[in-house]
């Protein structure tokens, strides 16, 4: 099989592939698909320019187009200049991420309505769209009219070259806890804090690497007591090796944990991260993360929204060092059967191969 993947980043295939993208593009190539990329960054109309020359030299060499993650406004675009099959690697739909999750913009307003005619137009126009979940799938085929026949859950995955497990790391000789991602508003990193703010006379450290909207919050909530458990990296973006050595040092990984809508619908990536690196992750309990993992038996739970009960898991867990690296092994070991970026992308051939 040949792919033409068709994004909206820099032409270099080092540079700018989203990590959603990167799996499935590396999963094919293991698969033994030859990749033929289309991509173009310049702005405005000039990109659809660019790219419609780009695809010239690409037209009838390939069987499948790829729209790359994020990438909206090229489904329909796509549609005009192939006449073979158009895959959308989506995750979820435009509207859900700047609406729903990001809170940018009103429900009821202008920049609500665009975001919702653009996922109606890219939704309806790929031939497939791959979601993160079977509750995306319900969403997205509610909100947008698609014809669940056109929806097919892809699991994000992960990049394993960059993410993976390693026996010789060291932990940290205090036992830490790690918050690492964005602060948006389901993250729940403010129960993070809060929880160590319950935990403070124990042996416990919280290490966050991250910031966002939530930055003026958290360092409220930092100030109401010693914190001195806590560390928070917020820098400039670390060398990879660096962040990948302070995400071993740690003992759990943290998950979302808020009690937001979206996360009934989405598995973040360092769900996959953590499975893949054998690091036993906390997560609030929610319909998205429970369609990946098993409560108890590949991830840990907490109540969503509850400082106190994401403080007694964590102590529990602690004090469960087997059950802790029992669960860990146990979804490690589901990560390498199910996730690997040769498996997922297979699936993927497989359905297009199915319904062609």
């Amino acid at each position: 099989m040949r792919v033409c993947y068709l994004n909206l980043n820099p032409a270099s295939y080092t540079i700018g592939i989203p990590a959603r993208d990167a799996v499935y593009l590396r999963g094919l190539k293991e698969n033994g698909a030859e990749i033929l990329e289309c991509r173009d960054d310049s702005p405005g109309f000039a990109k659809f320019i660019r790219l419609y020359k780009k695809h010239k030299n690409f037209r009838g060499k390939y069987d499948v187009m790829l729209v790359g993650y994020t990438a909206y406004i090229l489904v329909p675009f796509a549609r005009l200049i192939t006449n073979k099959k158009v895959i959308f690697n989506a995750l979820c739909s435009l509207y859900e991420g700047i609406v729903i999750a990001r809170e940018k913009v009103a429900w009821f307003s202008f920049q609500s309505l665009y975001a919702w005619l653009i996922d109606f137009l890219a939704f309806n126009s790929a031939h497939l769209s791959l979601l993160e979940s079977e509750e995306q799938i319900k969403f997205v085929a509610a909100k947008f009219f698609v014809p669940k026949k056109k929806l097919l859950k892809a699991w994000t995955g992960v990049d394993d070259s960059l993410f993976y497990t390693n026996p010789d790391a060291k932990k940290l000789p205090t036992f830490t806890v790690l918050f690492r991602g964005a602060f948006l508003p389901e993250s729940g990193v403010e129960y993070a804090v809060d929880a160590f703010k319950i935990l403070k006379k124990h042996n416990i450290n919280l290490r966050i690497i991250g910031r966002g909207e939530f930055d003026p919050l958290v360092e409220k909530r930092l100030k109401e007591f010693d914190s001195s458990n806590v560390e928070w990296i917020r820098g400039k973006k670390m060398p990879f090796e660096d962040l990948r050595r302070k995400i071993q040092e740690c003992h759990i990984s943290l998950g979302q944990l808020s009690n937001h809508d979206r996360l009934n619908r989405t598995v973040p990536h360092k769900a996959f991260e953590s499975i893949a690196m054998k690091i036993p992750y906390l997560t609030a309990r929610n319909k998205g993360i429970l369609e990946l993992l098993n409560e108890d038996e590949t991830c840990f739970c907490c109540n969503p929204a509850d400082a106190q009960d994401l403080a007694e898991k964590i102590l529990e867990i602690k004090n469960n060092p087997e059950l802790m690296a029992k669960v860990a092994e146990s979804a490690y070991q589901l990560y390498t059967r199910e996730f690997t970026p040769r498996v997922l992308a297979k699936r993927v051939v497989d359905a297009i191969t199915i319904r062609s």
